[in-house]
């Protein structure tokens, strides 16, 4: 190779490295950053694991892990949980069939109850779906089996055992007995990586023996896919396992952790300490046990201290006073500041979080909370499609077996479309500011951009149809007791204002024109909205 060669080939070299992303580059700077290009389960199957037992420490000991796992729970399933309501429509397919709605809604609330859905019969279905939004944060994953069984009280042959994520064998992976199928941590897949079957530990991996436990010689039992709801949220295209979602803040947690243990340390300690004592002889300062020998901790000498106490000195000896140096001043600081990188890993707001609303003002409090809320909707979505759907199918072809009147549900099976698609209605949050935000509904409506229904749904999570129902009989008990009527209106006061009323008073019946499809009252507003605007 000739020096010409040699050199036009450097200078290529040089002017393609300057193209490079500067965040590509090595150099000293970012030696020491390792990023391998391994897949999303090579990744996880090394520390799976960890990230489980180290997510579940910090829950049980770090108050904001504990808050993060808490409000995740309250925001995505409530006091309610996420209701069922059938959009059974009749034979027409224009109105919908309040009979068989009703019905259905009864069978499936009958089989909610602790002693029907749950095989241990402790947890009702809203206590299983707290149960499993509360494994995401900490397991990153659940599963459900299906038991084709009824329990309890109910008919339905079918029930709900929760199976935590570490009796989904990790370690089990190679080769099916099955062609083109291949286990991978625990989860047997097919060709196309569809799951097929899952291999569960019959015992938890860290559980503890009892006396008269009895052990199965079976470590493992085999699950078919189509009796196992395998929950979790993939963040990588070829995830077969989930990640909990303390993963990225879990080193940012225990770094906070230590952080204050070390400040309230050194205070206690400096409340606590008059003073060092100075003895000539060492080896015979500090306290004694009762039979008189040295009192050691990792063999150093301990002195009892009480606070605000005098301890005698013996000859020789002398006092020292302490000095811990001047307070740095940056502890609220420091702490707001990992507080923030947590919730901004976990994915909520500061605010939320810490419950600190010190810094924030109604602009930005409304704002960090509007963005939680679609946060929580999307958890909700997910969750609707993989637990509550595939629960409401199957429940739906075992009830029509032994629950559901007949002949009323007789096409279960033949259109099983006109029952398997109810509407899932999640948990709904209130206003922040009530007025604002109840005018600026009332505008919506009146500019035609949101429908009432819309705006029931959103506020208190009900169906717009049953709201209606409700308070329609609500005036008929009204009417029925007397109590209906206008408002009663404030008694005159002795002396008239000296200010004519600026409007002239409306009547309680809304005032239409010939000709016009809105009433006279609403399109006044619109037009002293408009001219306020210009």
């Amino acid at each position: 190779m000739g020096i010409r060669t040699w050199f036009r080939r450097q200078l290529n070299t040089l002017r393609t490295g300057r193209r490079t992303y500067d965040a590509a580059r090595w150099n000293r700077f970012s030696a020491d950053f390792i990023a391998p290009g391994s897949s999303a389960d090579a990744e996880i199957r090394g520390s799976l694991k960890t990230l489980r037992n180290r997510s579940r420490a910090l829950v049980r000991d770090n108050p904001y892990a504990r808050q993060a796992k808490r409000t995740t729970q309250i925001n995505v399933i409530g006091s309610r949980g996420i209701q069922m309501q059938p959009q059974v429509l009749r034979p027409d397919g224009q109105e919908k069939d309040e009979r068989r709605n009703t019905a259905l809604l009864s069978a499936w609330n009958r089989w909610c109850r602790a002693d029907s859905c749950d095989v241990t019969g402790r947890l009702s279905f809203h206590g299983i779906e707290l149960s499993v939004v509360g494994a995401l944060p900490e397991s990153g994953e659940i599963g459900v089996r299906l038991v084709r069984q009824p329990m309890g009280r109910s008919k339905v042959p079918l029930s709900l055992e929760l199976i935590e994520s570490d009796q989904i064998d990790d370690d089990y992976t190679g080769i099916s007995d099955r062609p083109k199928h291949y286990w991978r941590m625990g989860v047997e897949l097919n060709e196309w990586g569809r799951p097929t079957r899952y291999a569960i530990l019959r015992k938890h991996p860290g559980d503890v023996e009892f006396a008269n436990s009895v052990v199965s010689n079976d470590k493992h039992l085999f699950i078919d896919a189509a009796d196992f709801i395998h929950i979790y949220l993939p963040e990588r295209v070829g995830q077969t396992r989930g990640v909990p979602w303390f993963a990225s803040v879990i080193t940012t947690s225990w770094n906070l952790g230590k952080y204050e243990e070390a400040h309230w340390t050194r205070k206690r300690v400096q409340a606590n300490s008059l003073g060092w004592i100075q003895t000539p002889e060492p080896e015979t300062f500090g306290s004694t046990n009762s039979d008189g020998t040295p009192a050691l901790e990792d063999n150093k000498r301990l002195w009892n201290t009480e606070p605000g106490s005098y301890n005698f000195l013996l000859p020789g000896e002398t006092a020292i006073a302490p000095d811990f140096g001047p307070d740095d001043g940056q502890y609220e600081a420091v702490v707001r500041t990992l507080a923030r990188r947590f919730a901004a890993g976990y994915g909520c707001s500061y605010e939320t979080l810490s419950r600190d609303f010190s810094e924030s003002n109604y602009s930005s409090s409304r704002l960090s909370i509007l963005e939680d809320r679609d946060h929580w909707r999307v958890i909700q979505s997910v969750l609707i499609q993989q637990l509550h759907q595939r629960v409401f199918e199957e429940w739906l072809m075992a009830a029509a077996l032994t629950e559901l009147p007949m002949p009323m549900f007789s096409d279960v099976w033949t259109r099983p479309e006109r029952y398997n698609a109810p509407h899932w209605q999640a948990r709904a949050w209130s206003w922040v500011d009530p007025a604002k935000e109840m005018k600026a509904m009332e505008m919506s409506r009146a500019l035609q951009l949101q429908t009432h229904a819309e705006q029931i749904m959103e506020y208190t999570g009900n169906d717009f149809m049953n709201t209606m129902t409700s308070i329609s009989k609500e005036n008929e008990v009204k009417e029925r007791l007397g109590l209906s009527g206008a408002a009663a209106t404030p008694a005159p006061t002795d002396t008239p204002s000296e200010t004519p009323p600026t409007t002239p008073a409306r009547s309680a019946e809304p005032l239409y024109l010939d000709g016009e499809d809105q009433p006279l009252s609403l399109r006044t507003d619109l037009s002293a909205a408009a001219k306020q605007q210009r």
